[in-house]
């Protein structure tokens, strides 16, 4: 049995929610090894702003193919990014697992990319309200 805090018994559906987050998490890992820092601040820019919760599976597909997007007469990715399809992905997996992991991780590597240092992350018990879902 799968156990966390203090001795409660995790429901198998959170369980699955966990490893799906981790997939997620260990591929956006993977995705952010090509990215440029132009594309990163993009990213971020996007990730900090209230468009962010306007971001469409539309918008997503035109980033990927390495078109600008505008929300509400706001305009991200208006400069050619060859990492386009990363970006997206970034992007993509922020919608499923939660906006404020993909930040901390993007913000993690546009520190390094800088030569800067960052304290790690703060545990949180849960990211599920950071989460952003969408119809399929």
């Amino acid at each position: 049995m799968n156990t966390i805090g203090f001795g409660q018994a995790r429901c198998p559906r959170t369980v699955e929610h966990d490893q799906g987050r981790d997939r997620w998490l260990d591929a956006l890992r993977g995705w952010e090894r090509h990215l440029t820092l132009a594309a990163v601040d993009e990213a971020i820019r996007l990730l900090e702003s209230d468009q962010f919760e306007k971001l469409t599976d539309q918008h997503v597909r035109c980033i990927a193919e390495y078109g600008a997007i505008t929300i509400d007469d706001e305009s991200f990715f208006d400069k050619a990014f060859s990492t386009g399809k990363e970006v997206a992905a970034c992007l993509a997996c922020a919608r499923d697992v939660g906006s404020t992991a993909v930040l901390e991780d993007l913000s993690r590597l546009r520190a390094t990319l800088l030569g800067r240092s960052l304290p790690p992350p703060v545990p949180r018990a849960s990211t599920a309200s950071t989460a952003h879902h969408h119809a399929a």
